[in-house]
């Protein structure tokens, strides 16, 4: 990908982004082997003990709830980790921010639709305080109520003086898993700040030797690693436990969070409900619209349903124009495979850029040589410096 070709793209095209989990890193882990293994203890659930199911069970959420929902009640911005994730979901904002108001075209709306399949709240705080204007789907003030129409506003605003209206930047945030501040009140999403907490709470009610660590320490490299789904069920069958109804308040609380869990069959479990159905609505026909480009960042397409959607849109429309940055090279025939790629696709608007195609179809452009210094991996930090330097080299309608 040429990178005057993608500040071409940038200028004139409705402007969407897909990340998953890898964007959250370093702060917050990424999902491992956690659906494998939630996948396989449903099929298994006719051959174990309710009473072992439900050890493995509350020992899986416990360590998915550990690595990836707990984090979020408080951001320690002390935390090095925590605080150059957050900067670069920031920078991220700031950017496009600057983008949009560049933009030649006035025909284009101001709006970038940020689609995720994270249930962090990593953008909604990186956002507090910004002045950037990020819209979640809720409306209200004293209970915000979740509605998908909403993203279909724009924002303006008016001068003082003259009463000249324009439209101003927005960032629609569609969390298409759901996210960790949903809470269900007679069917209609409302925004809960204390759901983490009450879960914790539960949490402290059971002693932490009735649950089985899904990780150990390999001792030829001292190295975290996970174990598999065989050996967590085996360490949960050692543990004995007969009264499981410990567990019953984590899981009863756990279970109240408006989240697609993270299992092969979650969109045979979720498809028909109504908001996780209209949200992939919405994905689908963003990526139907003409003249419309996909950014991926931190998303491996494992998520079958969405992989679908995704090469079924591109084989649609042949306006729309989908790039995936791989975090390495190795990553471009896991993408391939995922998205049913060989040569190429029906209309060749699927790109998987790699650091090293990156390099090799910019090496003539002396202007990028900087740029391109810095370039190993595709991680938030070096996604965010391309569209930093796109963003420099494109001047504003009114200079």
């Amino acid at each position: 990908m040429n990178l005057k070709e993608l500040k071409y793209y940038i200028q004139s095209a409705n402007i969407n982004f897909l990340y998953g989990s890898g964007t959250s890193r370093p702060y917050l882990s990424t999902l491992g082997s956690i659906e494998k293994w939630l996948t396989k203890l449903s099929e298994d659930r006719d051959h174990l003990s309710k009473d072992l199911c439900k050890v493995v069970e509350s020992s899986i959420y416990k360590a998915y709830f550990d690595k990836v929902m707990a984090p979020n009640e408080y951001l320690p911005m002390h935390n090095p980790d925590c605080k150059t994730t957050i900067d670069n979901y920031k920078r991220l904002l700031t950017i496009w921010n600057s983008l949009l108001n560049k933009r030649h075209s006035r025909i284009l709306n101001k709006q970038i639709n940020l689609f995720t399949t994270n249930i962090d709240l990593l953008v909604e705080n990186a956002a507090q305080g910004m002045g950037i204007e990020l819209n979640d789907g809720f409306k209200g003030s004293v209970q915000p109520v979740f509605d998908e129409s909403n993203f279909m506003k724009s924002v303006s605003q008016t001068s003082l003086h003259y009463q000249h209206i324009s439209e101003i930047p927005c960032f629609n945030l569609l969390k298409v898993h759901g996210s960790l501040n949903w809470s269900n009140n007679e069917n209609r999403i409302e925004s809960d700040s204390l759901k983490i907490y009450r879960i914790k709470e539960h949490l402290k009610t059971i002693p932490d030797n009735h649950f089985v660590s899904v990780d150990y320490v390999d001792p030829t490299d001292s190295k975290v690693k996970e174990k598999s789904y065989d050996k967590i069920v085996e360490d949960a069958r050692v543990l004995g436990i007969t009264d499981t109804s410990i567990y019953d308040p984590f899981l009863d609380e756990y279970r109240k969070l408006i989240i697609v869990n993270p299992t092969k069959r979650k969109f045979a479990e979720t498809v028909l409900d109504y908001h996780f159905y209209e949200l992939m609505r919405i994905y689908s026909n963003a990526l139907e619209k003409e003249n419309s480009i996909l950014f991926v960042a931190g998303f491996s397409f494992a998520d079958e349903h969405i992989a679908n959607l995704t090469k079924r849109a591109a084989d649609r429309n042949p306006t729309l124009k989908i790039i995936i940055f791989a975090f390495d090279d190795r990553e471009e025939n896991s993408f391939r495979e995922k998205l049913s790629i060989t040569e190429t696709c029906i209309n060749s608007n699927i790109t998987i850029l790699t650091p090293t195609k990156l390099k090799e179809t910019n090496a003539s452009d002396n202007d990028c040589k900087d740029l391109l210094t810095k370039v190993e991996h595709f991680d938030m930090a070096t996604i965010n410096d391309i569209f930093e330097y796109i963003d420099n080299n494109i001047h504003s309608s009114y200079e």
